[in-house]
């Protein structure tokens, strides 16, 4: 090497070797600011103790009037929308459906509608409070972390996105008491593609909720081992032409569940609907309803 290289060398190494070691540190301080999934056992250990705060109020919708609420969830400060049915309200109060939303492309618009106004569920949702209140149920919808202007944005990237999701639910199941117009005894579920693999892991990780239903689910395979410790007798519905989330990730939990004899009812439709539309969705929805009003825990 000429001398001239050389005495270049020498002086820019040691800034070179710095250079290199910042880079590293930066590297390794973002792979550690991702979080790491959480497993059911994570889940199932977690004590999961919260409180509803009230926000505002919501936009009613034809039959009912809408809340909302924020509380706590691994110190995050999250959002969920209450709708509660305009009906005289049972001696035990409504049954409940927690209903667990699918993917958001911007987790940060969840929620908001077509004209730019925060108007939760948002337009694409809008129609669950309505389908389920309607039906004599409370209706308990939540953002998840890092959704519209809930905490949490660092955790709506990576392959451990639904197990926190799952984790905001199980906060906010300990956060019901605080709902003077539900009853805790029938607390339901109802989920939608990303909302199913959610769902599953909540109802692995508690035995509050009585029954839940699946429509168009993402795959769930990953969680098949524990499908033997399920509880709740669960409902799955799905359109054959689905092409956002194949009708054959319904089918294998189907299958899955048959293997260690857990009770479902599978329902399939004609189409490709991903979220039912028109009468198919009036149908599910009555399925949903009549499924849950069997599982009724009586006082």
């Amino acid at each position: 090497m000429p001398a001239l290289f050389s005495r270049i060398w020498i002086v820019a190494e040691p800034h070179y070797k710095l250079l290199s070691l910042v880079v590293a540190i930066a590297i390794l301080a973002s792979s550690c600011s991702k979080p790491a999934p959480l497993s059911i056992e994570q889940l199932r250990s977690r004590n999961h103790v919260s409180s509803l705060e009230f926000v505002r109020d919501l936009d009613d919708g034809a039959a009912f009037s809408a809340y909302l609420m924020s509380y706590q969830t691994a110190g995050l400060n999250v959002h969920v929308m209450i709708a509660v049915p305009d009906f005289p309200v049972p001696r035990a109060g409504f049954p409940v459906v927690i209903a667990n939303h699918g993917d958001v492309p911007d987790p940060a618009r969840y929620g908001i509608a077509a004209d730019g106004t925060d108007s939760r569920p948002g337009d694409y949702y809008s129609s669950v409070p309505e389908l389920y209140t309607a039906r004599g149920f409370l209706v308990v919808m939540p953002d998840y972390r890092g959704h519209n202007d809930s905490d949490g944005i660092e955790y709506t990237n990576g392959r451990g996105a639904v197990a926190y999701y799952a984790e905001d639910v199980l906060a906010l199941i300990a956060a019901l008491t605080d709902v003077e117009q539900a009853d805790l005894d029938n607390v339901f579920m109802w989920s939608h593609s990303m909302g199913g693999p959610v769902s599953m892991r909540v109802l692995l990780a508690t035995d509050v909720i009585k029954g839940a239903t699946f429509w168009s689910t993402m795959n769930v395979d990953d969680l098949r081992e524990y499908f033997g410790d399920l509880e709740p007798p669960l409902m799955i519905q799905h359109s054959v032409g689905d092409q956002r989330a194949p009708v054959s990730n319904s089918k294998g939990l189907a299958e899955a569940l048959r293997s260690v004899d857990h009770p479902y009812t599978f329902h399939s439709y004609r189409g490709a609907d991903h979220y039912f539309e028109g009468e198919t969705r009036e149908r599910a929805a009555d399925r949903d309803a009549e499924f849950f009003r069997s599982l009724l825990r009586e006082d």
